[in-house]
């Protein structure tokens, strides 16, 4: 049955004990698990979008990242939220690369707002730690990320979100020797 919480900060507490749970004893890369779970409901938040939009984005990863899977999600959430977390995980039977981001970009750009905007916060959180971090980020990995930008902005989609993306983008750029 999908929490049935008075507040929108119970809720967000509620999602925050459930990916603890979800990634105890779960091996994340740096910048990754719940700090980037947090990371991108707060770009969220500093863009204005709603607490369900936040609390998606407090989710994004938990099925890709950890044993939960959509339907736990739904559970403890409602169909709602699952069905926008289902539409930003990627399918794990697809084997490679560029098929599985491709897909994946499809699934998104065609749910529309707000799952794209939770696709472009995650861009955001991400650049934004490898910018403080000095992280490196694959090649592979930015060439997603940019055609996730370019297909948001061809859909008029999160611009504001995508704003600040193609300004991070450029930051990196200036960064590079």
């Amino acid at each position: 049955m999908a929490a049935t919480l008075s507040t929108p900060r119970d809720l967000r507490a509620e999602a925050v004990r459930f990916l603890i749970d979800a990634y105890a004893g779960v091996s994340v890369r740096h910048g990754k698990g719940l700090p980037h779970a947090q990371a991108v409901a707060d770009v969220l938040r500093g863009n204005g979008s709603d607490e369900r939009t936040q609390l998606v984005g407090l989710l994004h990863d938990v099925v890709e990242d950890t044993a939960r899977t959509v339907d736990d999600v739904r559970e403890a959430f409602g169909e709602a939220i699952a069905a926008m977390v289902d539409a930003l995980t990627e399918d794990a039977a697809i084997r490679r690369y560029a098929q599985r981001k491709r897909a994946l970009r499809s699934t998104i750009v065609a749910a529309g707002s707000p799952v794209v905007d939770v696709a472009i916060a995650d861009k955001i959180a991400t650049l934004r730690h490898a910018l403080l971090t000095g992280s490196p980020l694959s090649d592979r990995k930015l060439r997603h990320y940019r055609t996730m930008l370019q297909l948001a902005l061809a859909a008029g989609l999160a611009t504001t979100l995508c704003a600040q993306l193609e300004e991070l983008f450029a930051r990196l750029a200036a960064s590079i020797p």
